[in-house]
């Protein structure tokens, strides 16, 4: 969980309002936050929300506090002046880092709190919510020093030599690579490519080198700053503009006056950023009291929503109505309407729901799916492989691509957090391949096991997917074959009192002629095979693998 510092002056003077330390404890509540340690007026906060980045500094969190203690309610109000600033976009970064947004704020007063904010919060965001910067990154620079307009292009890594932030000499982009801590640290995100991002002036100086250091010329903020520049680059036009909203609303919280900056790419298109638009959403009443556990009035309704920062459209009189209600964009984790009434319930307290108790008592027991699998497991175990237990969320590179299959139709998620977990597995063999291609290190044979959920698509059910427990086994070594692996599910299904049969039947994922369709009577049950080498190329596995993969017996 994201842990952030910050100083209970700064924090009561954003918010209007002063807190001892054991009042700041108790509304942590509202920002999902809690006080680790004190020191003073120095505060440590751990956020209990991995996917709240408006909430990773004071700004955020005064934000929230003034809806409780304030009428400054509902939808945070921001305004931007008109662009007067360009960033034109190269087809070079096409395929690199194709996404940039930008801000400018002017008239900024910068003291040492709001300093370290800045830098917490850039760190934070390009950290935790940016996957250390390969979705996201932060860049802020003294805008004074800059000459407009602003190219965002690539280049060869030895082409252009600039000084970057903090070394005190030039160097090439490669050079920055290898000598740099933050290119130690970074460089893997940009060496994969012939050429590398970077941001130049109108003057031809060097602005940044994304997602890596700003250069020394205009990347040092100071005390003495007052207009700067705020750009985001990254994979994704939505979290990169997400992270620049989230910095452009803590500044001028303090102060600030936001510019917007027009983005204009290769082809002429431009967008200006940035925007701070609204999202809709309709909440049913039903859900509401459901969730609270008692029947909440619409007057009710409408002060805990302007706490928890929503605006209100309408609130259908009937009970079975909806309150339609809106939110601000940068709040990627609103996905189902019971996130709305999350906010509602922390606005309201959860120490203010009255326990109730139940009124009958029950004894629990495993179910049969439970005790079925318990003895799945140690069977297994039994065959000297080891269980592995893998995240049931993935992505359509591993599903498919990686796996030398085509696309299928599967379960995605409609805001996923990233590209790397944005879909449901539909089937175990390529967490045990991925596992197997991170432990390329370790002695072999390896076998491993995986008795997990996947999900389906299915219209006939009420969420339009199933779940289901699949059993998968792989194993990987120099002298790995196809008749071991069939005689450990051989002996599998037969101690369940089956026993099953193999039809020779090609996959893409396997070697034609190396696979078999499994089945019990008539019924297919899965499927068994050695990898394809374009498979083990995929996830550079250099010895072969043999697995199976069978629905739970």
């Amino acid at each position: 969980m994201p842990t952030i510092d910050i100083h209970k002056q700064d924090l009561e003077e954003l918010t209007g309002r002063k807190f001892t330390v054991s009042e700041l404890a108790e509304v942590a509540q509202y920002f999902k936050g809690e006080v680790e340690s004190a020191d003073g007026h120095n505060i440590k906060l751990e956020i209990k929300s991995t996917d709240r980045p408006d909430l990773w500094n004071v700004e955020g969190i005064a934000r929230v506090l003034r809806a409780h203690y304030s009428k400054n309610q509902g939808v945070p109000k921001y305004k931007a002046k008109s662009p007067k600033t360009t960033i034109n976009v190269s087809k070079k970064v096409k395929g690199i880092r194709p996404h940039i947004a930008a801000a400018i704020v002017r008239n900024i007063k910068i003291d040492d709190f709001s300093l370290r904010q800045l830098i917490q919060t850039q760190e934070k965001i390009a950290g935790t919510f940016g996957r250390k910067r390969r979705e996201v990154a932060i860049g802020i620079f003294n805008l004074d020093k800059l000459t407009a307009p602003l190219l965002y292009t690539a280049e060869k890594p030895d082409k252009i030599k600039f000084e970057p932030l903090d070394l005190g000499k030039e160097m090439t982009m490669a050079e920055v690579l290898e000598i740099h801590p933050k290119g130690k640290e970074f460089g893997h995100l940009v060496k994969p490519f012939a050429h590398y991002p970077i941001i130049i002036d109108a003057d031809n100086k060097v602005v940044s080198m994304p997602p890596i250091i700003n250069s020394e010329h205009s990347g040092k903020v100071t005390t003495r700053s007052k207009n700067l520049l705020i750009e985001v680059t990254g994979l994704e036009m939505r979290y990169v503009e997400t992270a620049l909203n989230i910095l452009a609303m803590s500044l001028a919280d303090r102060g600030g006056t936001i510019e917007q900056v027009n983005i204009s790419d290769a082809n002429g298109t431009t967008i200006v950023t940035p925007t701070f638009g609204v999202k809709d959403m309709s909440v049913p009443k039903s859900l509401i009291n459901r969730t609270f556990g008692r029947h909440v009035s619409d007057s009710e309704i409408k002060s805990l929503l302007l706490k928890s920062r929503y605006d209100i459209n309408h609130i259908d009189k009937t009970k079975s109505g909806h309150a339609h209600i809106e939110y601000p964009s940068y709040r990627q984790d609103i996905m189902h309407p019971i996130d709305v009434v999350e906010d509602m319930l922390i606005s309201y307290g959860y120490n203010n729901i009255e326990p109730i108790y139940p009124i009958m008592s029950t004894q629990g027991k495993l179910s049969k799916e439970t005790n079925r699998n318990k003895r799945i497991r140690e069977l297994m175990v039994g065959t000297g492989a080891q269980e592995i237990t893998t995240f049931i969320l993935t992505n359509k590179t591993n599903l498919f691509q990686k796996m030398n299959l085509t696309e299928d139709n599967i379960v995605e998620l409609t805001n996923p957090v990233s590209s790397n977990w944005s879909t449901l597995r539909n089937w175990l063999a390529p967490s045990l391949v991925e596992f197997l291609s991170k432990n390329t290190k370790v002695d072999y044979p390896q076998r491993i096991f995986e008795l997990g959920q996947v999900v389906n698509l299915n219209k006939r059910s009420e969420t339009g997917t199933i779940d289901e427990y699949k059993l998968a086994y792989a194993e990987a070594g120099s002298k790995v074959n196809f008749t071991r692996a069939k005689s450990i599910l051989q002996s599998i299904i037969r101690a369940t009192g089956k026993s099953p049969t193999f039809i020779t039947q090609d996959y893409p994922s396997f070697i034609p002629g190396r696979s078999a369709e499994v089945k019990l009577g008539e019924k297919s049950i899965g499927i068994i095979g050695e990898l394809h080498p374009k498979v083990l190329t995929n996830w550079k596995i250099e010895v072969p693998v043999v697995c199976w993969e069978i629905k739970s017996i």
